[in-house]
């Protein structure tokens, strides 16, 4: 997700319209190619990606008045913590429909991918909510913060075991999407692993916290622009496009 604005008026507004403009044109293919009928997480995902960067872009340009300032800023920053908490959600969901849809007519798989995603985000709450119970602050700010950091490293380990089971199980996936399906596995593991490097130094870890959210928009728009394979009757269910 675009991060929070920073004084640099010109790069917020810079990679705000780009992501924008990237979410868009992604959220415009998904809904001109078809691709709600073949993989509706993954869809959903996209334009809810839109709709935020619309949001984030809008609230940049309001001129708020100085009156409501300080509320306005507290409404805007539960809002963006609470849409991280539903994006890391969004994130797992979107990893396991890969597997669920690459099993074709195999239940076993697709009971797997249920199951895995169940567990993943059970876990990935409960060491969140441990987490917090041990800081000194149970504001909705460390929530989200705790809960993107189990939630990057949980993606990291959903992403090989999606993988292994795709390679065992000799599953096909296009190269686009396994592409996606990786970066969307990696995005937020780098994304916190460059906030921790960069932790001292704020300007700079928003703009390469924005360059990597603009990276993993590019992959996704491109995946997304060729629409979905059309399977054919001998390979469909090994193709994991059927509906």
């Amino acid at each position: 997700m675009p991060t929070v604005f920073t004084q640099n008026w010109f790069a917020n507004l810079f990679f705000a319209v780009v992501s924008l403009a990237l979410c868009l044109f992604s959220a415009f293919e998904v809904s001109r190619r078809g691709w709600f009928r073949v993989r509706p997480v993954l869809s959903t995902y996209a334009w809810f990606l839109a709709t935020i960067s619309f949001l984030l872009l809008v609230v940049y340009l309001l001129q708020i008045p100085d009156t409501i300032r300080y509320t306005a800023c507290r409404a805007y920053s539960a809002i963006y913590y609470a849409t991280g908490i539903l994006m890391c959600f969004f994130a797992v969901a979107v990893v396991y429909e890969f597997l669920f849809r690459m099993a074709g007519t195999s239940k076993t798989i697709q009971r797997t991918a249920v199951a895995g995603f169940v567990i993943t985000i059970s876990l990935t709450t409960i060491v969140a909510l441990g987490m917090m119970n041990q800081s000194t602050s149970n504001s909705l700010q460390n929530a989200s913060r705790f809960l993107i950091a189990t939630t990057s490293l949980a993606l990291v380990a959903s992403g090989l075991v999606v993988f292994a089971i795709k390679k065992t199980r000799s599953l096909f996936l296009e190269t686009r999407l396994s592409i996606v399906l990786a970066a969307l596995a990696l995005y937020s593991f780098v994304d916190l692993l460059s906030a921790l490097m960069l932790s001292r130094r704020q300007q700079i870890r928003l703009v390469v916290g924005d360059l990597i959210w603009i990276t993993f928009a590019m992959l996704l728009y491109r995946a997304l622009k060729s629409g979905p394979t059309i399977p054919s009757p001998v390979t469909g269910s090994s193709a994991g496009f059927a509906p």
